[in-house]
């Protein structure tokens, strides 16, 4: 046989390889595209896949006008458990956070862990545009990548690894500090990043990530709290929101909003304390939460369709706020 026509036979035999590779990964290809991948006439893929078929179960499907064919994954693998729709749902939400670490090694590996799944998944042809079908709304996203990628590999790996970290840190007020912290937890909050750190002999405290200028892993490993001394669910009970410093004390907060927030508020929960009902035509919320920035600018965005009942140092709080802001406005102008 001439050295060019075993070439010819080997390149058909690795496309071939190559359609029965990409149908076992769980795609699903239409006839046009396997000509593609082929090489071949219309006529020479229906004699391959006629020829395939006969030893991989074949689903052909017509649908607008084409064929599609994929592989029947419940009679593949020898009956091997299948991934459950709902857990190849719950892998193309998490992806769909992928949107937080655009521009690194975790954005790719979050869309990578659909298409690992899929392979096992009972209908992977349902999910070939999970992409858009599972959407995070990212507002501002995590400013700080992709340039501090090292830094939040850093963090990760001792947080797995349970290692000790020494970050430099920029507070909320602007200082600059080293301090040294258990990792514990790496969290999203607001669409940005956080790691909630135990500094030693302290309670646990969230960092925001932007705001860590260095990590660097110190010390041996030590042994992750169990959940009655650490729980973050308990850690942000009493937060609306980030905060959870102690110079901002619980208190119970009553508020009452315009008629027209009621459908709003009875279809929305801003914190797990809240209680809401409607007393003379406006709707009140009640909730227990710390006296926190988060707080004051929450009640401050409903504008002038919001009344502060309770506390009274909250009302205060509120008018001098918007004394002063109409102030600076009218100087303004």
């Amino acid at each position: 046989m001439a050295p060019h026509s075993e070439l010819g036979r080997l390149s058909s035999i690795q496309r071939t390889a190559r359609l029965i590779s990409n149908l076992l990964s769980g795609r699903e290809l239409t006839r046009a595209e396997i000509t593609s991948l082929l090489g071949v006439r219309v006529a020479a893929v229906d004699r391959q896949l006629e020829a395939i078929g006969r030893h991989v179960p074949l689903v052909r499907e017509k649908r607008r006008g084409r064929m599609h064919i994929r592989i029947d994954r419940s009679k593949v693998s020898g009956g091997a458990e299948r991934v459950p729709v709902a857990t190849m749902i719950a892998a193309c939400v998490g992806a769909s956070m992928a949107r937080l670490f655009e521009g690194t090694s975790y954005e790719q590996g979050m869309h990578d862990l659909v298409q690992y799944v899929s392979r096992q998944a009972v209908h992977p042809e349902r999910f070939q545009d999970s992409r858009r079908q599972f959407v995070f709304i990212s507002r501002g996203g995590e400013k700080s990548l992709p340039e501090k990628q090292e830094v939040l590999e850093e963090v990760v790996d001792a947080l797995q690894r349970r290692h000790g970290l020494q970050i430099r840190y920029r507070d909320f007020m602007g200082a600059r500090r080293s301090v040294r912290i258990e990792p514990l937890s790496l969290a999203v909050y607001d669409h940005q990043l956080y790691v909630i750190g135990r500094p030693r002999g302290q309670p646990a405290h969230p960092y925001r990530f932007s705001r860590i200028e260095a990590a660097e892993a110190v010390g041996g490993t030590f042994q992750y709290p169990d959940k009655d001394s650490y729980d973050p669910e308990r850690v942000f009970a009493d937060s609306f929101g980030i905060f959870v410093d102690e110079k901002y004390p619980v208190s119970s907060i009553e508020v009452s909003l315009a008629p027209r927030w009621t459908t709003f508020v009875r279809s929305h929960r801003w914190h797990r304390s809240q209680e809401a009902f409607v007393r003379g035509g406006r709707v009140h919320v009640r909730l227990r939460v710390r006296l926190c920035p988060e707080l004051i600018s929450w009640v401050l965005g409903f504008g002038t369709e919001v009344r502060v009942l309770e506390p009274a140092v909250l009302r205060r709080r509120i008018a001098r706020i918007t004394q002063q802001v109409a102030r600076i406005n009218r100087e303004v102008a």
